[in-house]
């Protein structure tokens, strides 16, 4: 049967990979889901064209960590690192994949990496990118890549900075918008495919909000039977809506990229705060 359009639908998830653990994490979590969901899986590896650049200069260097020895770096180096790189990228994939039975697909291209990983999510439903990581370059960072995600991605993105615990609740922030009724609507089916609970973060003005945000979501969940708990946040939340969903101890975090009483710098902080994969849905 054919979910109404209104439904967050996934049936094909993209997944970027590099060298990084997050990476990795960001590849568990993929599967898990894939398997969870009955979606096909394609990896990405990108070989990043600045660093190929860089690589073709006479005066380029890296840096070792954490002996801090300097080598130097040529392109036809890179080029094999490259390969390596993708082809254990691919291992990894295959390997994941097809313990859970999944169908998945794996390619290579070359390009500036935010640029070729947006353009190959708008194919799929979903974009799974690690938190932060490094790649050959060993560079740290909330990714300039996730950041860029998280804001510019055409569909959802799941950001991933340690492994998805299926076994844990789904949380979902929730203000009563189109927008965060999508993002309910997510987490809800994400929690039953986990065979799981859900935990709803009610973001109300005051008392009287709270009791109608209650209202308006409870039917969302009762039509999708599965067991739910509602934890209310009165007031001005931006502050501290890090320590109450830590002290939840859940799993996923959905969020959708707009809440009336949430700037768009608000949720960049909070995604920044929680350890939590995060899918941020459109």
């Amino acid at each position: 049967m054919t979910e109404p359009a209104t439904e967050f639908v996934v049936r094909r998830i993209l997944v970027a990979l590099d060298a990084s653990a997050q990476s990795l994490a960001a590849l568990n979590a993929a599967v898990t889901l894939a398997a969870g969901l009955g979606a096909d899986l394609e990896g990405l590896f990108v070989e990043d064209i600045n660093l190929m650049r860089i690589a073709m200069l006479p005066v380029a260097r890296r840096v070792l960590y954490p002996s801090a020895t300097e080598e130097t770096l040529d392109s036809s180096r890179m080029e094999r690192e490259m390969r390596l790189l993708a082809r254990q990228a691919q291992e990894s994939l295959a390997a994941m994949a097809e313990r859970s039975g999944i169908r998945w697909s794996f390619r290579v291209v070359r390009g500036k990496v935010t640029v070729e990983i947006l353009s190959a999510a708008s194919d799929s439903d979903l974009l799974t990118v690690g938190k932060s990581g490094w790649s050959i370059a060993r560079k740290m960072h909330l990714g300039s890549t996730a950041h860029n995600a998280a804001v510019h991605a055409p569909k959802a993105v799941l950001l991933v900075k340690r492994p998805l615990a299926a076994n844990r609740p789904v949380m979902v922030l929730y203000d009563g918008s189109p927008l965060a009724e999508q993002a309910l609507k997510a987490a809800a089916k994400f929690a039953r495919s986990f065979k799981g609970r859900l935990i709803v973060f009610l973001l109300a003005d005051d008392h009287h909000h709270l009791a109608a945000l209650k209202r308006q979501a409870a039917p969302l969940i009762n039509a999708r039977e599965i067991a739910a708990a509602f934890h209310p946040i009165i007031g001005p939340a931006a502050h501290r809506l890090a320590d109450e969903i830590e002290s939840e101890a859940g799993g996923l975090l959905v969020l959708s990229r707009h809440y009336k009483n949430l700037s768009e710098q608000d949720v960049q902080d909070l995604l920044r705060a929680v350890g939590n994969p995060v899918l941020l849905v459109r």
